[in-house]
C-alpha cells in the first residue's frame, strides 16, 4: 500500500514538474505603427487541447483584450493585433497558453511596445488574410458593448466575450453600415445638383429686324 502511494504522489509530482516546465515567451519588439497592423511572435510548447493567446491593451489602461496565435512551426507562434489609435502610444503584452476553458496554464512576461508612425511593418498575405478578419476575445464583462479601447475598428469583425461567446462586433459594424448609409445619401443628393447648360454664342438679333 504504501509502496502504491509513493508511486502516485510521484505521478502527480511528474505531472506538475511538466505542467510548471511549460514556457511561453514573446520576442522583443521595437515597435507598433501607428494606425497599422503590426506582427507578434511567440514560442511555446502547446500542450493536446492547448492553444495560444495574444493579450494586449492600451498601456495602463482597463483590461486586456486577446486574438489567438497562429502557429507558423513547431513551437512558433505569430498575431496580428488591431490597429493602434494615434492617442495609444505603447501597448502592453503577453503571451499565454491556455486550456479550452480559457484557464492560463503558462504565461510569457508582459512586454511594453512603442506606438510610433515611424515603425515600418509589412505584412504578408496570411497576416494580412488575418488582419483584415480579426476576431478579437475580451476578458471582462464591461467590454460587451463597447469599442476596442484606443485600438481602430478596421479588420475587427467578430468579438468573445468573457464567457467565451461569439459575436460579430455589434460597434464596429454599425460604424461601417453608418458610414456606407452616408455615402448613399450623398450620392443620389450630388446627382440632383448635376443639370445641363446650353449657351448661345450666336449674335444677337438687330433692334431694326423683327
Amino acid at each position: 500500500m504504501k509502496a502504491r502511494i509513493l508511486f502516485a504522489a510521484g505521478l502527480l509530482f511528474a505531472g506538475a514538474v511538466a505542467a510548471n516546465a511549460q514556457s511561453v515567451s514573446v520576442d522583443k519588439l521595437t515597435c507598433l505603427p501607428t494606425e497599422e497592423n503590426g506582427v507578434v511572435r511567440a514560442a511555446a510548447g502547446a500542450a493536446a487541447g492547448q492553444s495560444l493567446r495574444l493579450y494586449f491593451r492600451w498601456m495602463e489602461h482597463e483590461d486586456f483584450y486577446w486574438v489567438n496565435m497562429e502557429p507558423e512551426a513547431t513551437g512558433r507562434f505569430w498575431a496580428v493585433p488591431p490597429k493602434p489609435e494615434k492617442r495609444n502610444e505603447h501597448v502592453e503584452l503577453y503571451a499565454a497558453l491556455v486550456d479550452p476553458a480559457g484557464k492560463v496554464a503558462a504565461r510569457s512576461e508582459t512586454q511594453t511596445v512603442k506606438v510610433s508612425s515611424d515603425c515600418r511593418v509589412q505584412l504578408n498575405a496570411k497576416e494580412r488574410g488575418v488582419a483584415d478578419n480579426l476576431t478579437v476575445g475580451e476578458t471582462s464583462p464591461k467590454q460587451q458593448g463597447k469599442k476596442v479601447l484606443a485600438f481602430l475598428c478596421d479588420g475587427i469583425v467578430t468579438r468573445i466575450n468573457s464567457e467565451s461567446v461569439r459575436r460579430s462586433d455589434e460597434v464596429c459594424r454599425a460604424c461601417v453600415i453608418a458610414l456606407w448609409q452616408r455615402k448613399a445619401v450623398v450620392i443620389p443628393a450630388a446627382a440632383a445638383l448635376v443639370g445641363i447648360v446650353i449657351i448661345d454664342d450666336g449674335p444677337e438679333p438687330s433692334p431694326s429686324r423683327p
